[in-house]
């Protein structure tokens, strides 16, 4: 692929413009009128500037693919990159006789001035596939696959964001629960996706100091534990499929591997004329990949939720005799033309070569584009979109249960007291 002329001298000139004028506006208020005639008019050209740079960036990270060789580093434990190009082909498998579960869960918090009542909901689907297309279903923990239901009352004067966090791990710990009894119980599985990142959030991020959600966090430690040594003893992939993110994780060691190979590359010039650091700011990684790569491509592999350190190293949670001697990866796969790139995550042993964790996100690739290509517009695997379907609480799901304790509470003489954002009269 070749740069059309003239289209880096360009790049340096919106650069320059946009270093002027700044994308957001100055002003402190507007009209509607403004707005409409002018305010968004700007908005928009400065947006397209910014496509025109993401395109022209694109284009030389394709015309340099051969020079961008990370060899020479990917060994040091200090540079996460871990393959030598950051675009790898793969080929679907036949992935007839193999069993898939895919687990995911919901939570909703209905909020009253004197009480939060959370509602939560975990539902695990196992796939086995006759053919790639064919297969059979099963649900979990019932035949339905929509009843396994908890919910919390919080009664303790508390501000809704520790009440979202006591919830989000919950319904964390709801999920892996789940998966561990899955594999506990069934003998035949031989990959596991859970809808989400398969690492826990360190506690560092959360609030450390409350120890109510110190002691749940606890908990939820020792399921991942366990989920980890399950899938290990038990020789299951174990995979988290994450449909949405921001992160620029890996747009991040791009440019710091650029800015290594600078010295011994000539041909990386068109990175300088373009200020590729500065570029690089306006990508997340699902939109940079999905620039770059074709369908049935994935990105390089590379170290991710270095966090985990954090569990171990920093003495916040001293009392968990819990080590983790594993290494999280990550990459991006496209599974479907007019998608979106997945992040897919994995584990290895810390003994493991990085070889071997190249060939394992070839293995969980193949896998994955057989049931992940079924329509162009949407490539999630399907077992994830069966459980995400089967979990999510439906409109009037959380109404039902909440009519039931209210009537309950009423035959009682106590009425919860919606908040006043809710209860006007006009």
């Amino acid at each position: 692929m070749t740069l059309k002329d003239g289209s880096i001298e360009k790049t340096v000139k919106i650069f320059e413009l946009l270093d002027k004028e700044g994308v957001i506006s100055d002003n402190e208020g507007a009209t509607r009128e403004q707005l409409l005639l002018k305010d968004l008019k700007v908005i928009a050209k400065d947006y397209l500037d910014i496509e025109e740079i993401k395109k022209s960036f694109s284009r030389i990270i394709l015309k340099n693919l051969e020079e961008l060789d990370f060899e020479t580093f990917k060994k040091s434990p200090r540079f996460y990159i871990k393959e030598d190009s950051i675009i790898n082909s793969v080929s679907a498998s036949n992935i007839r006789g193999l069993n898939v579960v895919s687990v995911d869960g919901s939570s909703v918090t209905k909020r009253f001035m004197n009480a939060d009542f959370s509602f939560l909901k975990a539902i695990g689907v196992k796939y086995f596939f006759h053919q790639n297309h064919v297969a059979s279903i099963k649900h979990f923990p019932d035949l339905a696959g929509f009843n396994n239901y908890i919910v919390e009352g919080n009664f303790f004067n508390q501000d809704e964001t520790t009440v979202d966090v006591k919830t989000s791990i919950n319904m964390k710990r709801m999920e892996i629960r789940l998966v561990n009894e899955l594999i506990e119980t069934k003998s035949e599985i031989d990959l596991i996706i859970i809808d989400g990142s398969i690492v826990i959030t360190p506690i560092n991020l959360l609030f450390s100091k409350d120890a109510e959600i110190s002691e749940k966090y606890d908990i939820l430690l020792k399921e991942y534990h366990k989920l980890y040594l399950n899938c290990k003893e038990k020789d299951i992939i174990l995979i988290g499929s994450i449909k949405d993110t921001r992160t620029s994780a890996l747009s991040n060691l791009l440019s710091d591997a650029i800015q290594l190979l600078m010295p011994s590359y000539s041909k990386l010039s068109d990175f300088i004329k373009i200020n590729y650091r500065e570029a690089l700011k306006y990508f997340s990684d699902i939109d940079l990949f999905d620039r770059l790569l074709k369908k049935t491509e994935r990105s390089c592999i590379f170290y991710c939720k270095k966090e985990i350190d954090k569990i171990r190293d920093t003495g916040i949670k001293k009392e968990i005799p819990y080590y983790f001697p594993l290494t999280f990866y990550a990459f991006y796969l496209k599974t479907a033309k007019f998608d979106t790139p997945c992040r897919i995550e994995f584990f290895m042993d810390e003994t493991h070569s990085i070889e071997k964790a190249a060939e394992k996100a070839d293995l969980i690739s193949s896998i994955l584009l057989p049931i992940s290509s079924l329509n162009e517009n949407y490539g999630l695997p399907i077992p994830q979109i069966e459980a995400h379907k089967r979990a999510v609480f439906k409109p009037n799901e959380v109404e039902i249960l909440l009519n039931n304790l209210t009537r309950t509470l009423r035959l009682h003489g106590v009425s919860l007291l919606e908040k006043r954002r809710n209860r006007r009269p006009f």
